[in-house]
This record gives C-alpha cells, structure tokens and sequence, in this order.
C-alpha cells in the first residue's frame, strides 16, 4: 500500500474531478508549483497507483445501450476459463470485462445497438462454453450515475453527478467516432496528439471536443485508481427493497455517502444498485448494517470486484 500525504491526495482529488486539466490549472488549485505537480503525478504513474485516465462517455446518445452479463464458472479449469476471458475481451461488443468474487466469478458488459446484436453475442458465448458455467444473469442497464470520490479528502462537496443513459440522441461522424476512442483509452491525451493521429488541426479536434462536451456525449474525465495501492476495496451491493416508498431518500442517502461511487439502474429483479469503494469488509458490513436499519431492505447481495481485464467506456464504432 502506498502512503499519500495531502498534496498527493489533493491531486487525485483534481484528477478524480477532471483528469483533462492540465498541470497548471491542477498547480494553481492545489497551490503548487506545476513541477511539483508533474513530479507527483509521474510518481503515483510510476507506483501504479494511476493506472490510467478515461473519459465518461454516454454511449446512449450515440444510439447505444448496454447489457450486462454475470455468470459463475462450473467445472472449467484455467485454461477453459482464459479462453472464455480471451473470447470476451476479442469480441467487438464487448466494452468491459471484470472478474469478481463471492456469488460470481465473471462480469462483462456489451453496447450494442439493438437487442438482435446481443442475442447473437449471447447465443455464439453458449453455444461454445456453455458446459463452463451456470448461475447467469443477463440485465439492461438504463442509467448510471457517476459520483466523485468524496473519501480522497475530507470536508468535499458531494457535487452534481455524471449521468449517463441520455437516450435524446445527437449526430456525430466518423471523426468524432475516432477523437471519442482516443479519449477514452487516455483523457488526458493532448490535442496536438490527438490531432496528429488523426491527421487534422488542433483547433479542429478542440472545437470538436468541446461540442461533445456540450452536447453531453462526454459527461466527465476520470483518473483509474488502483485502489488496493491506497487501501481500499471495490464491492458491489445489489439490493431489493421491501417497497418502493423509501426509494427517494435512499438515493438521497446514497448520493450524498462518501464511499458510494456509482449508482445503478437496471432493469432487472434488483430495485437499487451501487458501487462502493471502501476500506475492507468490516466497513462494507458497516455500512449494509447502516443502509438495513434507515430503510426496508428485503434481501442485499454482495459481489466483490477483483480486476478489470477490460476496460473500454464506448463501443467500437
């Protein structure tokens, strides 16, 4: 575990924010000077602590949405397990690919522009690994609502959310399609990059950023964490609910905790989701114990993140 001091934490509080500013704009907020700033950001690179930057990309406004898949591997050895992961990781639907523990061994996500799309993904996975696992669940996801790590520095605001599942599509061309992939491999990519790999201005892919920006395509910039390296964990709680006249203020309750980074909606049989970044099992359980005795909670469901092997926020195009 790597020990961060203040300016290190206020740092990844800038990057959590906008991981798109650059050193300067982040020196003058934290109230360094901006070699300073370099130096730390290179050093918690160089520590694995970042390991990399992505952008917050409403895919659904590109005319896309999302299933999500969990299923529990069954008599598969490893090597039948990695061809499942290499099979996934390879195919063009497929954006994110994550292992997870307790009541799953496996999640992934796929963007896709109509149900058809996913039947044929889901159908050719069976058909070739079926006889590996069994307990799958496969579900729509509507909407998610992105949250700043409020836990990195004490006294945050908890700030207005990323909302992405906007289905008021916009247009966009084949250039845009290209500025969104690069952006979403590295945020923080610089326009005279971006622009030489794509054989055009800066001013041009500026201009084009920005009215993704505005037309809400990209909805933020985010630093990946690797939250072992600052210890902490990743869990998922998925619960249901005894009914739905509390709904409101758990989701006032959840927006405004400072573990909860994400909530999800899905259309499934769960009535509320989220994603929690938290120091251990003895403070998830604190925290489910928490959420039980302020609302009726029916039946809650852990699953426990592991690793992402892959990991793209938009689909390929």
């Amino acid at each position: 575990m790597i020990e961060l001091d203040l300016k290190d934490r206020k740092i990844l509080v800038e990057l959590d924010r906008n991981a798109r500013q650059s050193n300067s704009e982040i020196a003058k907020k934290v109230r360094l000077n901006k070699n300073t700033v370099s130096y730390k950001i290179n050093r918690l690179v160089e520590e694995k602590v970042i390991l990399g930057y992505y952008a917050i990309i409403d895919s659904a406004k590109l005319g896309y949405f999302s299933f999500r898949v969990y299923l529990k591997f069954f008599n598969s050895t490893p090597e039948q397990e990695k061809e499942m992961i290499s099979w996934l990781k390879e195919h063009k639907y497929v954006g994110v690919v994550s292992r997870i523990e307790t009541i799953y061994d496996l999640g992934f996500m796929a963007w896709v522009k109509n149900v058809y799309d996913f039947d044929d993904l889901w159908f050719e996975f069976k058909k070739k690994f079926r006889k590996f696992f069994w307990n799958e669940r496969v579900d729509v996801f509507t909407r998610v609502s992105h949250f700043k790590r409020k836990y990195l520095l004490e006294g945050q605001k908890s700030g207005d959310a990323e909302i992405i599942g906007d289905y008021s599509q916009v247009k966009y061309d084949e250039l845009d399609a290209k500025i969104l992939r690069l952006i979403a491999e590295n945020a923080r990519m610089p326009l005279i990059d971006i622009a030489s790999r794509l054989r055009t201005s800066p001013r041009t892919i500026a201009f084009r950023i920005k009215q993704l920006e505005k037309n809400k395509v990209i909805r933020g910039y985010r630093a990946n964490i690797n939250l072992q390296s600052i210890g902490y964990e990743y869990y998922k709680i998925n619960m249901i609910l005894d009914e739905m006249t509390n709904y409101n203020k758990l989701l006032e309750y959840a927006q405004n905790h400072p573990n909860i980074i994400y909530i999800d909606r899905t259309i499934s049989d769960l009535d509320f989701e989220v994603d929690v970044e938290i120091k251990g099992k003895t403070e998830l359980l604190k925290l489910i114990e928490e959420i039980k005795a302020k609302f009726n909670i029916r039946s809650v469901e852990i699953c426990s993140f592991k690793e992402y092997l892959k990991l793209e926020t938009i689909p390929q195009f």
